[in-house]
């Protein structure tokens, strides 16, 4: 009786926020695991509190704009437009199903997006960690090495597993990245061995030598057991993975050994990669390529970080090209 309540609210418009939000949830089953967990918190954290009870026929543009106007009191910029953007989604379901005519977030002002800057390891701060890390049997020193190298996310270095390096090739096949499901219990959740980011994330990244050779060894210092082409590259001496929060306080930890600014984070190797291939010569989609990236724009405006040294050796090339310019007119005029 309650559920056949709820389908015919639903088709006549009293249907409450809850039952839409509900329904929008179901719409998404297609998606990732944790990407669907992402929604499922932002919908009870966020929107449940304010919305659920209410009828999705009474919600004005006022009430979405005065929401979001006491969200971002709290939230970051970033969250804020998270939110917003799930909110605008639920509610082009209701004009899909002919509850409403228009969307009440049409008009809403959002908070400017800071634009984020990763930063990326200095060539100091990188020659410091390869000369200490290059020559390490510790699975969690590899792990830094293979983003470092590589430009792997956190998810895509401890999914990692030996039958997806080639050596006979000299290339990493990346096909899987690690996510965190919900287990049905409370909060708890548990490692999952799922799909890269996105079909761009799938992607074949040649080996250069010296790293391959560094593979090589780290590979043959394996129990049998770790060596499974089934077993993780980061792994345990059992074969299994490493949970990506033990690799970050690794990476940490590694810092202050080092002396190296604890203001690095773990993707910063990321950045690193991005920014030396910059730095290389190596066009821009080919690094997108390699990055997995989907867009070249996503590569430019958030990874590529160019080094005080790199950009005054490009400026001086500005510098040789006037000098070479204003001695050609010179000669001209002597000519003359």
């Amino acid at each position: 009786m309650k559920r056949l309540k709820e389908f015919i609210n639903f088709f006549v418009g009293t249907v409450p926020m809850d039952i839409l939000f509900d329904k929008w949830l179901e719409s998404k089953n297609h998606l990732k695991a944790q990407t669907k967990r992402t929604y499922v918190q932002l919908i009870n954290r966020y929107l449940r509190p304010v919305f659920g009870e209410k009828s999705v026929k009474t919600i004005s543009e006022e009430d979405i704009q005065r929401f979001v106007s006491d969200i971002q009191k709290d939230l970051s910029a970033k969250t804020v437009h998270e939110v917003y953007r799930c909110l605008r989604a639920v509610f082009e379901l209701a004009i899909e199903n002919k509850i409403i005519e228009r969307n009440p977030c049409e008009k809403t002002v959002l908070p400017q997006k800071e634009k984020v800057k990763a930063k990326a390891l200095s060539i100091k701060d990188q020659e410091k960690i390869e000369n200490a890390l290059g020559q390490s049997s510790k699975a969690l020193d590899i792990a830094i090495l293979l983003a470092l190298n590589l430009g792997l996310r956190l998810s895509e270095v401890i999914a990692l597993r030996w039958q997806d390096i080639r050596f006979n090739e000299n290339i990493v096949i990346i096909r899987h990245s690690m996510e965190r499901v919900p287990t049905g219990d409370g909060n708890k959740t548990v490692a999952h061995l799922g799909t890269p980011k996105t079909q761009s994330s799938q992607r074949k990244i040649p080996l250069e030598f010296e790293f391959s050779k560094c593979l090589k060894e780290y590979f043959q210092k394996q129990t049998s057991v770790q060596k499974k082409p089934d077993a993780f590259v980061v792994g345990k001496k059992d074969g299994n993975s490493y949970n990506g929060r033990t690799v970050e306080r690794h990476f940490k930890k590694r810092l202050k050994e080092l002396m190296i600014s604890e203001t690095y984070t773990f993707h910063s190797l990321r950045h690193s990669f991005a920014t030396r291939a910059m730095e290389s010569g190596v066009v821009i989609k080919v690094i997108s390529a390699l990055l997995g990236h989907s867009q070249t724009a996503t590569t430019t405006d958030i990874y590529l970080h160019l080094s005080e040294s790199f950009i005054r050796q490009e400026m001086m090339k500005m510098k040789d090209f006037k000098r070479k310019r204003h001695s050609g007119s010179t000669r001209v005029r002597h000519a003359a």
